[in-house]
């Protein structure tokens, strides 16, 4: 049918436009798999001062953040470290009093602070200079940022010593893991934050390859003098931590960035609505920060929010196919008893697939099709074959990773990744659907008012 093929060529092309993503991101599984999780790790007392920064718009309000600062003392205890800090930087002046037997030091972000960081960015600057009136901004110490519901475990306390006794770089990053809470989270949010441990494997290459595209705000090790000199003062962005990972690369070239393989856990959002605000900031502060990079820089992180962007009509194709195309034909198929009168909408008669199969495992019939099928038809065929079979991977590499540290039962992971198989398709369109929204929002509101730059957005959107 003419609908039927306007959808496939649709979804063809915007499958294909994921072709060049597809094959960086199996270069840089198969490159980065050995340094991707820092392994055999021995105990050295060479005992640096670690600040493990907490930075949360209220603890109070946020139950997990105690969990985190106990995750440290744990950790700490069981590798034998104690030199070390831990720092809660809130909004919340309440924390003084839910934190005050944490025996973690407590920065209450002044209401009066004026820098030209706006969020979470501001909260950063506030601390930076509140360790310059302390004298730890130095070549001394070092920061290990959290965020609110981050977990240490032992494997990253031992990472961190070693990245720094080996003196590999002044700022560096590790894979972020999700288990934490995974099964109270909404099923299609918890499976949707399998792609970003695989993106991890991207990171690593942008850590030890700089400058990075992005860099994630916590898992971020960085020495406190460096942090003292870069700072957070970039403007009003929501992606503050890009802005301070390309600063770092500019002024201190790329030597100065590395990857500690240290493991950090965290949780996935835990509704619908949280996952959105979250993809949604990220991209806006990507456009926001975009015109302050140079050309080659820009162009990158160009290519990649296109390729994002076009994520979402991906999804919305490969879904009207399912819906439009494969289903009414298997419901055709389930409701008649005589199935030598059903045909899929191409004209393929259901009893001949048997046959069509063999031809995959017959060398003599596999050379023959090939040798009479269309080249181009072939060759798009294939390039459609091996983007698919990356993007279901890329899931099920991912969860399997976040489910490695939960405490689940193979049973219920097996079911887990059962699930993730069946819904990738909606799942491709929750995980889209915030980048076109961004998108589309930023560029309208920018062309309200062009004087604007990077335009600001209200605090009420923009949550974790």
């Amino acid at each position: 049918m003419l609908l039927d093929t306007l959808v496939i060529a649709v979804a063809t092309f915007f499958w294909l436009s994921y072709v060049p993503i597809a094959f960086i991101s199996v270069f840089r599984l198969l490159r980065n798999h050995g340094i991707f999780v820092e392994r055999d790790l021995q105990r050295i007392h060479n005992d640096p001062a670690i600040i493990f920064q907490i930075t949360t718009r209220s603890a109070t309000k946020t139950a997990v953040v105690m969990r985190g600062i106990q995750s440290i003392k744990n950790s700490a205890k069981r590798t034998g470290y104690s030199n070390y800090e831990i720092s809660i930087v809130t909004d919340d002046p309440q924390d003084l009093i839910t934190l005050a037997d944490s025996g973690a030091e407590i920065i209450v972000v002044s209401k009066k602070f004026k820098a030209a960081a706006i969020k979470k960015g501001r909260a950063l600057q506030y601390a930076v200079e509140h360790r310059r009136k302390t004298g730890r901004n130095s070549k001394k110490y070092w920061i290990f940022h959290m965020d609110d519901e981050s977990c240490v475990t032992p494997q990253t306390i031992l990472a961190l010593l070693k990245f720094i006794r080996e003196g590999n770089g002044i700022a560096s990053e590790g894979p972020i893991f999700y288990p934490l809470k995974f099964e109270l989270a909404n099923p299609l949010t918890a499976i949707a934050e399998s792609i970003r441990p695989f993106a991890c494997y991207d990171c690593v290459s942008q850590m030890t390859h700089p400058p990075p595209l992005h860099m994630h705000g916590s898992n971020l090790l960085v020495r406190s003098d460096v942090e003292d000199t870069i700072g957070w003062n970039f403007g009003p962005t929501l992606a503050e931590d890009q802005m301070f990972g390309y600063k770092i690369y500019e002024k201190y070239g790329p030597r100065s960035m590395g990857w500690h393989g240290g493991i950090l856990l965290e949780q996935p959002p835990l509704n619908i609505k949280d996952h959105f605000f979250q993809r949604r900031r990220w991209v806006l502060g990507t456009l926001q920060n975009i015109d302050k990079f140079p050309r080659l820089h820009r162009f990158k992180l160009m290519f990649k929010s296109v390729t994002y962007f076009l994520g979402f009509g991906s999804a919305v194709a490969s879904t009207i196919i399912s819906v439009y195309v494969y289903l009414p034909n298997l419901f055709s198929v389930l409701s008649l008893s005589s199935f030598n009168q059903v045909k899929y909408s191409l004209g393929v008669d259901i009893l001949s697939w048997s046959d069509k199969l063999a031809v995959l495992f017959s060398p003599d019939s596999f050379k023959h099709l090939l040798a009479t099928a269309n080249p181009v038809d072939t060759g798009i065929g294939i390039l459609l074959l091996f983007t698919s079979i990356v993007w279901l991977l890329s899931y099920q590499i991912g969860l399997f990773l976040n489910l490695r540290y939960s405490k689940m039962s193979k049973p219920r992971r097996f079911a887990f990744h059962l699930q993730t198989l069946l819904l990738c398709p909606i799942i491709g369109l929750v995980e889209t659907f915030p980048a076109f929204f961004a998108t589309i929002e930023y560029c309208a509101r920018k062309n309200k008012n062009p004087s604007e730059k990077s335009p600001v957005y209200d605090f009420y959107v923009v949550t974790k």
